[in-house]
């Protein structure tokens, strides 16, 4: 299985206390296949059919808009052959997230449903705007948009000291702020690096394990692709309408403002498909 799948520290440095979820059995399995080079397709489809769930959101994800597919998929073993192992392997790992983090018990304050809508928006932009940008990274563009936040939920469960109340100032303001640069000022750690941590004793593929670590950062010699650094300025509310953030964009990242507000309206559209077949 070349590896995966061995005993990594499942603790995060700067959460007392708190264990990263480990995948299902059969996650870590198809994830195994999916990185053996002698593993043939028809296995791997046999194998991701033993897991309903995975198998139904996978397929239903491939099939949503928001993944970018000409045509529909009619079944799991042509969705295998179709993807390919690094393409299935980012959607695996994004099913495979949305399922440990549903199973988070948050406070009250944070609503999980609002955070995947506005995971959503970021995955649908990010696949977008690398389809014009990078259009060879659309995959991961898309993985790293969704999952580009996903230390936020785990940062709400620990009851991070002051977080509720920086998390709502940022989500609340009009002003261009980094949540990154605001929690790194008040903990001295920060969502992007813990998702990173995350991201790594998941065994995520180095390029993602980057994407997420380095998502805000503007400096243009990261090798974070572009879209995932601009999809990084949406807020955590999904309710904001996404051309709202085409100045910053333009201002940031020398992005034509109309080129951004043409993709943002058809990625608005394509993220509430994506929400229902993450579900």
């Amino acid at each position: 299985m070349l590896g995966f799948g061995k005993k990594k520290s499942r603790t995060i440095e700067g959460l007392d206390n708190y264990e990263l979820p480990s995948f299902s059995a059969s996650v870590v399995s198809l994830l195994g296949k999916l990185r053996d080079p002698e593993c043939s397709f028809d296995a791997i489809a046999d194998d991701l059919e033993v897991d309903p769930g995975l198998h139904v959101r996978v397929l239903k994800t491939v099939n949503s808009v928001a993944f970018g597919l000409s045509h529909k998929v009619s079944n799991i073993h042509h969705a295998v052959s179709l993807l390919g192992r690094a393409r299935l392997e980012s959607l695996v790992l994004s099913v495979a997230v949305k399922n440990n983090l549903e199973d988070e018990k948050t406070p009250d304050w944070f609503d999980m449903h609002t955070f995947w809508r506005a995971a959503a928006r970021r995955a649908a932009l990010a696949r977008g705007l690398a389809q014009r940008l990078h259009p060879e990274t659309q995959a991961e563009a898309f993985t790293a948009g969704l999952l580009q936040d996903m230390a936020v939920p785990v940062l709400a469960k620990n009851r991070v000291r002051n977080y509720q109340n920086l998390y709502e100032t940022w989500n609340a303001t009009a002003e261009v702020l980094s949540l990154a640069n605001l929690e790194q000022d008040s903990l001295k750690f920060n969502h992007a690096r813990i998702g990173a941590q995350m991201a790594h004793n998941w065994d995520f593929p180095a390029n993602l394990v980057d994407m997420i670590g380095d998502h805000h950062s503007e400096a243009a010699t990261t090798l974070t692709p572009l879209s995932v650094r601009v999809v990084s300025l949406l807020k955590g509310n999904p309710d904001i309408p996404l051309e709202e953030t085409a100045v910053q964009a333009e201002q940031l990242y020398a992005l034509d403002r109309n080129i951004y507000c043409e993709l943002a309206l058809q990625a608005q559209e394509d993220a509430e498909e994506l929400v229902e077949a993450l579900r």
